[in-house]
Formats: structure tokens, sequence, C-alpha cells
């Protein structure tokens, strides 16, 4: 597989409106290495993002970590839910970032480097993203896990951000096999595993592994869903993945875990509470 390929699995090039700017074109860098000199951040109109606040922030990454953090609270300051900040700003910023590396506009130490910004970016927002947190879901359970053998994804920090936001408690360790993920798995109680799709090698192993997860959970009715940048780019590849649902963004992902979950409890004490009656 090539690294065009790899990365059109890995990223998806959402309609962000930066500025095109072609891999093949010199020109077209030395237009963007301008752009980096400064940020300018536009003033943000009834709480919603435009593309040129995106611009502001993809800028701002590449740029450093203060520049990254400023451009981000004074969209805070300017009233964007912290939520849309999370799904309508970074995601997609992070997703065009990607993008760039693909098409060789920006190399890999840019494009690291603006991705640890952009995590550390979230690290800090954390205590302000839970404060007001729920407990919608008190005492249920969710595993979430990602590629094996990474470390914490962008993905898989901001699905559990969501999730703890509402109540659940969260458990995200880094895998190291398939093997690894069962022996966790199988030791405790989860009402849900959680998969962040983020590049497709990662789906074959989990259509292997679902299976001999549901028969070692501790939970006879375990719920599995998955979501992430891969389902954007290739839904196709996941259809007989072996989930219970499908999701394309953390905030859809907790809400409808919440429902699938908590049906299967109600329906469970019904059939306790009758069992217990006859």
């Amino acid at each position: 597989m090539g690294r065009q390929q790899e990365c059109s699995v890995g990223y998806v090039n959402q309609a962000v409106n930066l500025e095109k700017v072609s891999s093949e074109n010199a020109l077209g860098r030395l237009l963007m290495n301008s752009m980096l000199t400064s940020v300018k951040n536009p003033v943000v109109h009834a709480g919603k993002l435009e593309p040129a606040h995106l611009q502001a922030l993809v800028h701002a990454s590449l740029l450093g970590q203060s520049q990254t953090s400023i451009v981000v609270h004074q969209w805070l300051a300017s009233g964007v839910d912290i939520e849309d900040v999370y799904l309508e700003g970074i995601t997609p910023v992070a997703r065009q970032l990607g993008q760039w590396w693909c098409d060789d506009v920006i190399d890999f130490a840019s494009a690291t480097l603006a991705f640890s910004r952009l995590r550390q970016l979230l690290f800090e927002l954390s205590p302000l993203f839970l404060m007001d947190a729920s407990e919608q879901a008190r005492g249920l359970t969710c595993f979430v896990v990602g590629e094996f053998q990474m470390q914490h994804t962008m993905g898989m920090f901001m699905l559990s951000e969501f999730f703890r936001r509402n109540g659940w408690q969260v458990r995200c360790d880094e895998c190291e096999s398939g093997e690894d993920l069962l022996r966790k798995m199988s030791s405790d109680w989860f009402d849900l595993m959680a998969i962040s799709l983020s590049c497709e090698r990662q789906v074959p192993l989990m259509r292997d592994l679902i299976p001999a997860i549901r028969q070692a959970a501790p939970n006879p009715s375990l719920k599995i869903i998955a979501g992430g940048a891969l389902l954007d780019v290739c839904p196709e590849i996941v259809t007989d993945l072996g989930v219970e649902l499908m999701t394309q963004d953390a905030r859809s992902a907790q809400k409808s875990a919440l429902a699938l979950v908590s049906n299967t409890r109600h329906k469970s004490h019904t059939e306790l509470t009758v069992g217990n009656v006859n």
C-alpha cells in the first residue's frame, strides 16, 4: 500500500475550505509558508465556527503550542460550545493536517509537531470539558480501544472524554496485541467496548477478535460499538465487523451507546423481575 493510499484511509479530507495547495506545486508551498508568519483568528459570530476559524487553527498548530491554545481559547471566549470546539474545530483540523501530510504539503516532522500540539490542547482543555460532567450514565463502564501498539490517539482520547463527560467510568489502555486486549476484556466487567478505527489494518484484526471477546467477557450482554475517521473514508469495509453500532463522532457514540446499554439493562431487569414473580 502506497503512502497516499495509507493516508486516505487514516484521514478525511473534509471541506475545511483551506487554500488548495498542490503537493506538486512549489508555489503552493511558498504560499503556505507565507501564511504561517502570523495567525489571524476571525471573530466568531453566534458561537458558530466557520472555515476561516479552522484555517487559523491549522496555521497555529504548525507554529507553536501557545498560538494553538490562544486560537481555541478565543473561540471559547466568543461563546463556542466546548463540544463544538472538539468536534467542529479540532477534529476537522487534525484531518486537514493529515491530508496535507499525505499530499506532501507539510513534512512528517511538521505534521507530528502539529498533531502533538492539538493533543496537548485536548489535555489542557480536559478539566474544563469535564467540569460540568453529568451522571446520566453513572455506574456504566466502557473500555476504549484503538490501534495496537500505539499510544493514546486523539480519537481515543476524545472518545473517552465524551463518555466521561456523561458519567461513564472509562478505561482507555494501550493494548500491545489482540491477546492483550482479550486478556483485559476478560479480566473486568464492562458494559461497553468502544473501538476507535483510524486505519484499515485494524478491521480484520478486530473482526477476528470480537467473537472471542464476547465469549470471554464476564458480561454476557457486552455491547460493542465502533467509530472513527475510517468510517468516513471506507464505510463499506466495516459493515461486517460484528458490532452493534457504528457512529460518526464521539458525541453521537456516547448518546447511542447509553441508549443501547440502558435498554439492555432494562430488559435484563424486567426478565429477572418476571422470573422472580413466576
